[in-house]
């Protein structure tokens, strides 16, 4: 038997279809990803305090390590998720001032999130990668309810940031590409 399979790139649009099913870029698969294990971390987080709340309401003290590691989490999830969102649209906006320009006067508008988000993401990432590579140096612990090394803790910001720089930059191009109103997300 042959086996053929059929693959249509459309690199404009960031997708490629094998045997007519839609299929994204890797870098999306990526995000995708990420954003699944911060959906993982999120339940997590919620089970563990939802666990503590009924414990302590039991009149059994919680475990002590229940605080500490729900911060992680939501540092976690927040740079994990970050990129997805930025993909699907779900980022904080102005919408009350937006939907009031013209179609072109949005797109300019648009653009210029696009490059203030990267600048603002390549920062993070840059701080971020000087502050885990000194963590790892100095060999920091953090001690609190459990000891745990903060270099893992914090590795989390320069990938998320990076994540989001990349993401901001498919967008910023895509729109450079494209007619004011004719964008899809």
């Amino acid at each position: 038997m042959q086996y053929l399979i059929k693959i249509q790139f459309y690199p404009e649009e960031g997708v490629a279809k094998m045997d007519g099913k839609m299929r994204r870029n890797s870098f999306d698969f990526i995000i995708e990803f990420m954003a699944y294990i911060a959906g993982i971390i999120l339940l997590m987080i919620t089970f563990i305090v939802a666990c503590a709340a009924v414990v302590r309401y039991l009149g059994f003290r919680p475990p002590i390590w229940v605080l500490q590691w729900s911060e992680y989490g939501l540092l976690w999830f927040t740079f994990l998720g970050a990129a997805w969102l930025l993909r699907e649209g779900g980022h904080i906006r102005i919408d009350t001032v937006i939907t009031r320009l013209n179609i072109k006067s949005r797109h300019k508008v648009e653009i210029i999130d696009d490059i203030l988000g990267f600048i603002v993401s390549v920062i993070i990432f840059w701080f971020g990668t000087l502050h885990t590579i000194d963590l790892y140096q100095r060999g920091i612990m953090e001690v609190k309810g459990t000891i745990v090394s903060k270099f893992p803790i914090f590795l989390i910001i320069p990938l998320g940031s990076l994540a989001l720089c990349i993401q901001f930059g498919r967008q910023f191009f895509k729109k450079i590409r494209s007619k004011p109103g004719h964008e899809d997300r």
